[in-house]
């Protein structure tokens, strides 16, 4: 999201380990109910049955989809409008498709060189896009894996200008701009990125799931998403990678056309090893991110990557009741207009830098409206701050939330608050009722409109009133 953090600071993170997850072992009534819902064709894929007709009809005679060739055809045959035969099912069609993975790991090329509106750009015919109203269901994190196969190569350049090779490729993606409504549940997506490359070797940039498309509807839900990378981005942060990427496809759309979707319980963990000394596990890799849309991510885990959740040109989508752990910052939002995000009840533990970011841009951004509210951010790294308004932020509530430190308390800040330049003051905001270790700073001294925010009821963590932090309002704030 165009971090505008120094990622010189990312050598704070080293290959921290992730989360413990319990794996996920339910399977999508799409796979189990007899009746396929009408206008809808499903595909069972997995090994083939011995004695098998390889109908692809029911788990018990699936299509063989041993190699990423052989799953990768199939699918792409179906996204490019062939209109082809697999198995007992003839002329199926290009949208409303059910594909039920069976137990196992099963490679493929994934997006590979396929970009919305320019098709193959390397004139290749690997990988496979997911389309319209398409369902993909595994059989549980703990038993069905999708796991990245290649990379495509290009030229790229860093932020010295200097040319490098690097690789780039996302496992699941969407294959034209009206591929809305796509859910993907009940499986582990590796993108592998260990696998391949190792360190010293090419930076790759491996991304799982990217559903860009004009319309949204998405349902993202029971998934392990691990072996994300941006090691191209830890050299130029304008290569940025994102693990988990909601689109709404253009920047000149308005982000309200986008919307429906749903990204839960998806824990976002064991990102790839370094592949140079200072780099850190991941490199610049956000783990759940939103851009020109509005969805809804709610009971996630995000351990170990750069930064945890943020976007850029959001409505108002609500985060909350997610964990991120083990990273830099844990959530993110600085380029373009912003208006109405919510973020509440998000746990963010130990960044090694900052809890939230907000704010900032070029000046001409605004991110307004903001509601805050009963998140709980636990500090423990020397120089690291719990909330960060960077300039822009207006009108917007900041309450109930819980601000802590259980390590080195040296420099820590609480709230920091000032404009990024010239002209792009935070005005108009509110506290209320947040709870502030006494052992940590807040700084408002470069913020020009600190008098005329609204503070009510900030106590420190025993309920005590914070001098540097007093009550101008002797009613609760708007």
């Amino acid at each position: 999201m165009k971090c505008a953090c120094m990622f010189i600071l990312l050598a704070l993170m080293m290959a921290l380990p992730s989360c413990q997850t319990l794996d996920h072992e339910v399977i999508s009534k799409d796979c189990t109910v007899a009746a396929v819902p009408t206008g809808f064709t499903r595909l069972y894929i997995g090994v083939p049955a011995s004695n098998g007709q390889q109908s692809g009809t029911s788990a018990k005679d699936p299509l063989d989809g041993t190699t990423a060739v052989k799953l990768d055809t199939i699918l792409s045959t179906i996204a490019d409008g062939e209109r082809p035969t697999w198995g007992t099912q003839t002329n199926i069609p290009q949208q409303n498709l059910i594909v039920c993975l069976a137990s196992g790991t099963f490679s493929t090329n994934g997006q590979y060189d396929w970009v919305i509106d320019n098709h193959h750009s390397r004139g290749s015919t690997l990988g496979f896009t997911a389309e319209k109203n398409w369902k993909i269901h595994g059989m549980g994190t703990g038993r069905t894996t999708l796991q990245l196969a290649s990379f495509v190569a290009n030229q790229f350049v860093d932020l010295h200008g200097a040319p490098f090779i690097g690789g780039s490729n996302i496992v699941i993606g969407t294959h034209s701009a009206n591929a809305s409504g796509i859910e993907i549940s009940d499986l582990t997506i590796d993108a592998n990125h260990d696998g391949l490359t190792s360190p010293g070797g090419l930076p790759l940039n491996l991304e799982g799931i990217v559903l860009r498309s004009d319309r949204g509807g998405h349902w993202i839900h029971n998934v392990h998403l691990t072996g994300a990378s941006g090691d191209m981005g830890f050299r130029n942060i304008l290569l940025e990678a994102f693990a988990l990427q909601i689109w709404g496809n253009s920047l000149s759309m308005d982000p309200q056309q986008n919307t429906g979707t749903i990204v839960e319980n998806v824990a976002v963990i064991k990102p790839g090893k370094p592949v140079t000394q200072d780099e850190p596990a991941g490199g610049a890799t956000d783990g759940i991110v939103v851009n020109n849309a509005v969805a809804e991510i709610r009971n996630n885990t995000v351990d170990g990557y750069a930064v945890a959740y943020g976007g850029w040109a959001m409505g108002p989508v609500w985060f909350h009741d997610n964990i991120a752990q083990n990273v830099l910052y844990g959530f993110n939002a600085d380029s373009f207009d912003n208006t109405g995000v919510i973020l509440e009840a998000n746990k963010i533990i130990h960044p090694a830098s900052y809890g939230i970011v907000i704010g900032g841009g070029d000046g001409t951004r605004i991110f307004q409206n903001w509601n805050v509210i009963n998140n709980s951010i636990q500090l423990n790294h020397a120089n690291s701050a719990g909330l960060i308004l960077r300039g822009q932020v207006r009108n917007s509530t900041f309450s109930g939330n819980t601000i802590s430190s259980d390590g080195p308390a040296e420099n820590q800040i609480a709230i920091w608050s000032y404009p990024l330049a010239n002209g792009m003051a935070n005005s108009g905001n509110s506290f209320q009722d947040n709870h502030i270790d006494k052992a940590m700073a807040i700084n408002f001294s470069r913020d020009p409109d600190f008098s005329a925010d609204c503070r009510y009821l900030n106590r420190d963590l025993q309920g005590n009133p914070r001098p540097d932090f007093p009550d101008n309002s002797n009613n609760q704030c708007k």
